[in-house]
């Protein structure tokens, strides 16, 4: 195990009045009540980098009793660990990943509040920060979204005048040396966005909660990846926080080969079937919500796409942490199930994402939750597995884990933790996907 240098009363210093500087943005929008509340929770409990420990790297940690080094867990190995310190500085929150088809290297693309920085994973157990793209015109913003098209990153920031960045991905080839980056494009289209989709099958962006489009779902052709046109908008809804978009390929065979958006609306309380084909004649398939909704975040389809697993971010404040079951099997009458009553603490979910029959979800101050998907009819999702990246506390906030991803290769799972710093894992046992 390699461990980290201590840092200097200097450099403490400085990164108290990087996480001070400014107001972080919210996972709500932040003009509303609720994104409000949240960005007066994030400041009062948001962890300055210089805690954040010191790496971890060398040889996988087996979670034995309950424990993994100092984090609980069940069904869970930590295989390395990268503190911010060592990642750029900043807060964290989103990320995505990238494989190099050339020589089968694999990267997670970590953003940060001040930039994004890009982490060769390919050996998990040691890590490698390879290089940085700092944030457009110097802005700092808590939310960072990236997803990628091609060998093509795509970066946007929500609060502040940022635009979306575009990097050319095949630049991490060979490094060895950690370098700084600027973009190969820089997009002024837009001012700010919260989240980022892309379908790989049409080379569509789909940005959510922009400036643009009354904040609802922006649409851009991105076939020629350094440039983007414009295609459509939809703006019926009072706020789009994240859409899931795909060609559709479910038991649904009317839509098969359509290009279906799973819109979720924030405040605006409905889960949406969007079928998106003719950009200019958007078509609503399903409007639809569960009972006490508050704010319906994010929500991830099951394997089979028979069921739609939606996390409602601010109901799970009020006590416990539910997920919502609906079953999409008709895309135009998508229906509640119920929702899932297992207590795990009063945590808050947040993104999650279904890989087999495993769904992955990122839970604030409850770190990473592995739910098992067999009987989600039922809306059953029994936890099988987790790593908690907030050992003092499981009670409900907004610091700690915001994204899991769990997509890369041999079932490791990257966890990111506010302002801390990024994990890899890998599920063992009942928590591995079948």
């Amino acid at each position: 195990m390699l461990r980290g240098v201590r840092r200097t009363t200097l450099a403490i210093t400085a990164l108290l009045l990087l996480a001070v500087a400014a107001a972080p943005a919210t996972a709500h929008d932040p003009g509303t009540p609720e994104g409000k509340a949240e960005q007066a929770e994030m400041l009062r409990i948001y962890e300055p980098m210089w805690r954040s420990g010191e790496r971890i790297a060398g040889a996988p940690l087996s979670c034995i009793d309950g424990k993994v080094d100092k984090y609980p867990c069940k069904n869970v190995d930590l295989l390395s660990f990268l503190p911010q310190s060592e990642l750029g500085g900043g807060g964290s929150s989103s990320m995505w990943y990238w494989t190099d088809t050339s020589d089968d290297n694999e990267y997670v693309l970590y953003c940060r509040s001040n930039g994004v920085s890009f982490v060769n994973v390919t050996d998990p157990v040691n890590p490698r920060y390879v290089g940085n793209l700092p944030a457009a015109n110097g802005t700092n913003s808590s939310w960072c979204d990236i997803r990628t098209y091609r060998n093509y990153a795509y970066i946007g920031k929500d609060s502040v005048s940022h635009g979306i960045q575009v990097f050319d991905l095949t630049r991490l080839r060979g490094l060895t040396t950690t370098q700084t980056f600027t973009p190969d494009a820089h997009f002024t289209g837009l001012t700010n966005s919260h989240t980022l989709w892309i379908n790989q099958s049409t080379g569509f962006l789909y940005v959510s909660g922009a400036n643009t489009c009354r904040k609802g779902l922006t649409i851009y052709d991105i076939s020629t990846p350094l440039t983007l046109r414009l295609a459509a908008c939809y703006d019926r809804e009072v706020y789009s926080h994240e859409s899931i978009v795909v060609n559709y390929a479910g038991p649904d065979t009317r839509f098969t080969g359509r290009e279906i958006a799973f819109n979720y609306t924030g405040q605006g309380r409905r889960f949406q079937i969007l079928d998106v084909t003719d950009k200019a004649n958007i078509k609503v398939l399903s409007s639809v919500t569960h009972p006490g909704a508050s704010f319906i975040h994010q929500g991830f389809a099951t394997s089979d796409y028979k069921h739609m697993i939606v996390n409602d971010e601010t109901i799970s404040t009020r006590g416990g942490s539910p997920d919502f079951v609906y079953n999409i099997e008709k895309l135009d009458a998508a229906r509640y199930v119920g929702k899932d009553v297992a207590t795990r603490g009063t945590f808050v979910n947040h993104n999650g994402y279904t890989v087999g029959n495993r769904h992955f979800q990122a839970s604030y101050r409850g770190g990473l939750r592995i739910l098992d998907t067999t009987n989600v009819a039922s809306a059953k999702l029994p936890e099988v597995g987790f790593f908690d990246t907030d050992p003092a506390s499981n009670a409900k906030g907004f610091s700690a884990t915001w994204m899991a991803l769990p997509f890369l290769k041999n079932g490791v799972v990257a966890v990111q933790s506010i302002g801390v710093g990024l994990y890899l894992v890998r599920p063992t046992g009942a928590a591995a996907v079948r």
